[in-house]
């Protein structure tokens, strides 16, 4: 394995690079130094404080856990987060089909490594991974994509059952459609026990009619068994109750809310960094379910309004929020406020655009839970590579990095190691044959001159053409056995390599092809 700095990973933002090696630049953003022991120990002393209802709390998760189906291991660390001295890493996606892009595990994996470590350093942790089941975007979780033996990217999606427009994630069913693409997924995976292994868990989670959330969390569960996972399902109307006091307070302080993101958003961008989520000069942070579907609530002139409807006064929606919490929602920037109302985290594994929002949302966690933000830990990233790219890549001398530069990059390399490698040695061996051959024709009795053909037998060279390449096209009859025939072989294949036409140069345009089908996925 060999590491890459995020510095030379395209795409990287100032603010996710500066957080992970300038971090004075953005301390203004964060509570906690991500790389710091004493961080971690602070946001757990902040815990401490806040005391969560820990006995509601997990009453709440083994039920849910049970339901989907999780380990013993996962249990154990439910009841151990009973104990006001144990603390959640906390991490979370949106339920993708059949797990979601490849960052949804790695953010898992990284959630498990630092709740290990902390217990180590004598603060006893657990992994928790938040499933997003209240995203409305079905979009951005009804397919996947896999890869055929050619390396062509292969779109697997199921259409989904939505009772209604905008309708949460987690309430819309998986159709008929999910049994062929197990089939289909099957096929495109290489045989063995692995398979069998991976699609006894898909076809045991992903059900015709199961809800988009559930099939994702039984696969999540089965997946991290041995790593005790906890899995939580925001789309449940305990937990909202329990986030009630969060959303309450946002209604009450509305204006404030507002004023407080635009503020922040405004220092980022004059501090040279970006706003990852656009703050609209009616915004709340709420969504409202309506007509089945996730409105967003927004807030002028002293009233709310719910997907530009008429006007509710303010008691009217608090009134509405007392009675049905579970109808309220969060978008990106409140919704890690709430979540570690609810859990004792003591830190949060973010990707690199959640790191973004997560530095507006910064100002919202005092204000609204009392307590600060906890540390934000960057998720572990992987770029996967099998046993024949690798073979290829050594082959023609090329790295991962040479991918991310783009298709044009990586033909101009791929086609200039592929016909240099080697090549120096070959031709030095066609010239000591070529000696050869003409010291024997001298000996023969013939003359230098009578080797080259008249150049009206062949094509026309510019003075600069080189001598192998007239010699591969010159054939006079009498040298057409021996040795002459394996240097015009040999001059040949060199020829053939300059040309895209050629069969010799094929595999160097099949692996172009293969290699930007495999950057882009």
């Amino acid at each position: 394995m060999e590491p890459i700095p995020h510095a030379r990973v395209p795409r990287s933002t100032a603010l996710f690079l500066d957080f992970l090696s300038h971090f004075e630049g953005v301390r203004e953003f964060y509570d906690h130094r991500p790389f710091d022991l004493a961080s971690y120990q602070a946001a757990a002393e902040g815990v401490r404080a806040q005391n969560p209802n820990r006995s509601a709390l997990v009453e709440i998760l083994e039920t849910q856990n049970r339901a989907f189906g999780c380990s013993e291991k996962s249990l154990e660390n439910i009841r151990r987060l009973a104990s006001s001295e144990t603390f959640a890493v906390v991490t979370g996606q949106q339920v993708g089909l059949f797990s979601g892009p490849a960052f949804t595990l790695y953010k898992a994996l990284t959630a498990v490594r630092l709740a290990a470590r902390l217990s180590e350093q004598g603060l006893p942790s657990v992994p928790v991974f938040r499933l997003a089941t209240e995203d409305h975007d079905l979009e951005e979780v009804a397919s996947a994509q896999t890869l055929d033996d050619d390396y062509h990217l292969v779109l697997l999606k199921d259409p989904g059952h939505a009772p209604a427009p905008r309708a949460p994630v987690g309430r819309i069913q998986l159709t008929t459609t999910i049994e062929s693409l197990l089939k289909q997924f099957e096929d495109l995976t290489p045989p063995g026990e692995p398979r069998d292994r991976l699609m006894a868990d898909l076809r045991e989670s992903y059900k015709t009619g199961e809800p988009w959330g559930n099939a994702f969390a039984r696969l999540m569960a089965r997946l991290f068994a041995p790593w005790g996972v906890v899995l939580l399902d925001p789309l449940d109307g305990a937990i909202h109750r329990l986030a009630l006091p969060v959303y309450d307070r946002v209604l009450r302080e509305a204006e404030t809310v507002r004023r407080r993101l635009l503020a922040r958003s405004e220092a980022l961008v004059k501090a040279g960094y970006h706003a990852q989520v656009h703050v609209a000069e009616d915004s709340t942070t709420l969504f409202l379910f309506s007509k089945g579907g996730r409105q967003p609530v927004t807030f002028r002139d002293g009233r709310f309004y719910v997907d530009d409807a008429k006007p509710l006064p303010p008691e009217e929606l608090q009134a509405h929020l007392q009675s049905n919490p579970l109808d309220f929602t969060s978008n990106a920037l409140l919704r890690p406020v709430v979540q570690d109302s609810l859990l004792p985290t003591v830190a949060y594994v973010a990707g690199a655009a959640e790191l973004g929002y997560l530095g507006q949302s910064q100002v919202l966690y005092k204000f609204l839970s009392g307590r600060a933000q906890p540390v934000i830990f960057p998720r572990a990233a992987f770029t996967l590579v099998d046993r024949r790219i690798e073979r290829w890549m050594q082959k023609y001398g090329v790295t991962v990095e040479d991918a991310w530069k783009g298709e044009e990059h990586l033909s101009k390399k791929v086609a200039s190691n592929g016909f240099s490698a080697g090549w120096a040695e070959r031709l030095e061996h066609s010239e000591k044959e070529i000696g050869e051959m003409l010291a024997g024709f001298t000996r023969w009795g013939g003359s230098r001159e009578r080797f080259r053909a008249p150049r009206s037998s062949g094509p026309s060279y510019s003075p600069g053409t080189s001598a192998l390449w007239q010699a591969s096209w010159h054939r006079p009859s009498r040298f057409r056995s021996g040795k002459f025939p394996a240097f015009i072989f040999s001059a040949a294949r060199v020829t053939a390599c300059s040309t895209e036409s050629s069969n010799a140069f094929r595999p160097i345009r099949r692996s172009t092809r293969l290699w930007s089908i495999k950057e882009r996925g």
